[in-house]
């Protein structure tokens, strides 16, 4: 009789536990708190304008019909970039890891997204294939807390010897402070403490940081068209979250020339996937200048390049050379507004770009141009005019000389790695 009962609790004991245990492990994984250093099918990680799902790939027949479903296309899976152009018009993407696995992506204004008690929602009914003959269905529940409006302004001081970036600090989607780390190129990882081994000068006053990198060291040469200048490849990370304080500056130019060529790196602009993935891209729908309405623009995969004429913008301070004597240096400082089809928020771009202190410099016209005061503060967090832009003086790559931007001619240097 004590042997049957022994056999039986053993039974039990075995079918039980592993059931008890799944049921453990799925609750733990509903809920969307602190993430892990691991993914696991079921899991939701939250950002500032988007949620990702993780979805082991022998489920992956299960998404491609329930997407054909409810989009009412026929979903395949042989072309990833042709298939996350079918999707991107609902604010979904897909993305293999490196186990080939898969990342489902949905913008919190995507289609069937709902805001309940403070949350955006979608549930999912996926097949899994068990057999031959059948499979059984799971639902899956994306969740992540509604955020306000994520940090969308970026501050760039240009300097004939370094580029310095402000940003405000984003808190994540549960407003905690995070712990952050600089990720230089994608690769090597520092605390913030340790920022001057990779020759960088980082400065907190809450709520912004101002990274600072100079010319020579960190920086990288970057070509876009025809135009030369330094990119920052400098990004905060913290567990799977990345910030972006990339920036470029043009090249140290002497002489004044008659058009000024800025270039703005694309990017969105709160808390993004560590890595992201190296297909995705941004494009322009609407540029906006504070400071005058005549330019043009032009983008490539990575870059807005903004052409403005340079008496438009360009000013002039007073300055002391090496022997004390009182010179000028030439300045200017570009506000502009940034709208992508892909991303929820305008990203709000400033950048103040200062001319080494030389000779007294007449304007392009030749006639000198009224000092201005140098001891005016500057302050990054602009408050932005936006006005309507005329469609005869912003417009598209089309519209300037061929001469100066050529479409077809490709970035020389490799794309900003992501961390």
């Amino acid at each position: 009789m004590s042997l049957m009962l022994t056999r039986v609790l053993l039974i039990t004991v075995h079918l039980i536990l592993p059931i008890w245990g799944n049921a453990l492990r799925l609750q733990k994984r509903d809920l969307v708190g602190s993430p892990s250093a691991s993914m696991t099918e079921g899991d939701v990680e939250c950002f500032s304008e988007y949620m990702e799902l993780w979805i082991h790939r022998m489920r992956i027949e299960g998404l491609r019909l329930w997407l054909s479903g409810i989009l009412r296309i026929q979903v395949g899976l042989v072309s990833m970039d042709y298939l996350n152009h079918q999707l991107s018009s609902c604010g979904f993407g897909l993305h293999r890891d490196l186990d080939k696995n898969y990342i489902f992506r949905v913008m919190y204004s995507g289609c069937f997204v709902q805001l309940e008690h403070g949350s955006y929602v979608i549930v999912m009914n996926l097949l899994k294939r068990v057999s031959r003959f059948g499979g059984r269905t799971q639902k899956f529940t994306m969740k992540c807390p509604a955020v306000l409006a994520p940090p969308n302004r970026e501050y760039i001081r240009c300097d004939s010897d370094f580029i310095q970036v402000t940003r405000e600090i984003p808190l994540d989607n549960w407003n905690n402070e995070l712990d952050w780390s600089l990720a230089l190129r994608g690769s090597l990882v520092v605390a913030l403490e340790d920022s001057s081994l990779i020759q960088v000068n980082v400065e907190m006053h809450k709520p912004n940081i101002t990274v600072e990198g100079r010319r020579g060291t960190v920086l990288s040469p970057v070509q876009v068209f025809k135009s030369e200048g330094h990119f920052l490849p400098l990004k905060l990370v913290s567990g799977h979250y990345a910030y972006s304080m990339e920036a470029t500056c043009p090249n140290v130019n002497q002489l004044p020339s008659e058009h000024t060529v800025l270039h703005v790196y694309k990017r969105r602009m709160g808390l993004t996937k560590r890595g992201g993935y190296q297909n995705e891209t941004l494009s322009v729908s609407n540029v906006i200048v504070e400071q005058t309405d005549t330019f043009t623009w032009s983008e490539t995969s990575d870059f807005v390049q903004l052409v403005i004429p340079t008496s438009h913008i360009q000013q002039k301070k007073e300055c002391s050379g090496q022997e004390r004597e009182t010179l000028q240096q030439t300045f200017y400082k570009i506000d502009a507004v940034l709208t992508f089809k892909e991303t929820n928020h305008k990203m709000h771009w400033t950048m103040e770009n200062t001319s080494p202190c030389s000779e007294i410099l007449k304007g392009i016209t030749g006639e000198p141009e009224a000092p201005v005061d140098s001891n005016k503060e500057f302050t990054p967090s602009v408050s932005l005019k936006t006005r309507p832009t005329a469609s005869h003086t912003a417009t598209s790559i089309s519209s300037v000389p061929t001469q100066q931007i050529q479409t077809t001619e490709t970035l020389r240097t490799s794309s900003p790695l992501s961390p």
